[in-house]
């Protein structure tokens, strides 16, 4: 007979009703294509310059599972959306104020307990594909 790793009635039982020593599950947005008012030159001042922004939202394990329920999921159209509008709302002048403005809107969503951001700008140096920062923050 061979190994198995659960028992053989394991399938037939709700996902709930398995032992688990904890799980997690991000919702992530990828390389968001944004026009942007960021940078600290007088140059940068008024003129929009394209950025990516990509993120990764942890969710609290009370929301693991929202059973198919938008309502009760994290929504990345709705992750992508508020990033839009924090982006579009004012100028930054650094990229670090940007992903902390990010961050701070995320965490109005009790169900979000980590989120790790990126953003980048696409035309700060001739020679490179992008420059940009890396911010992460929990609860």
């Amino acid at each position: 007979m061979k190994p198995t790793l659960a028992p053989a009635d394991a399938a037939a039982r709700p996902r709930s009703e398995h032992a688990l020593a904890g799980e997690r599950l991000s919702v992530r947005v990828e390389g968001l294509r944004l026009e942007a008012e960021v940078g600290v030159y007088a140059s940068e001042h008024g003129r929009k310059q394209p950025i990516t922004v990509s993120l990764e939202a942890e969710v609290a394990s009370e929301a693991v599972h929202p059973e198919a329920d938008l309502g009760h999921a994290v929504n990345y159209a709705a992750l992508a959306e508020t990033v839009r509008q924090v982006v579009g709302r004012q100028h930054h002048e650094l990229l670090e104020d940007l992903a902390q403005a990010l961050a701070d809107t995320m965490f109005s969503d009790p169900r979000i307990v980590r989120i790790a951001l990126k953003v980048d700008k696409l035309t700060a140096l001739d020679d490179a594909a992008s420059v940009g920062v890396s911010y992460e923050r929990w609860r």
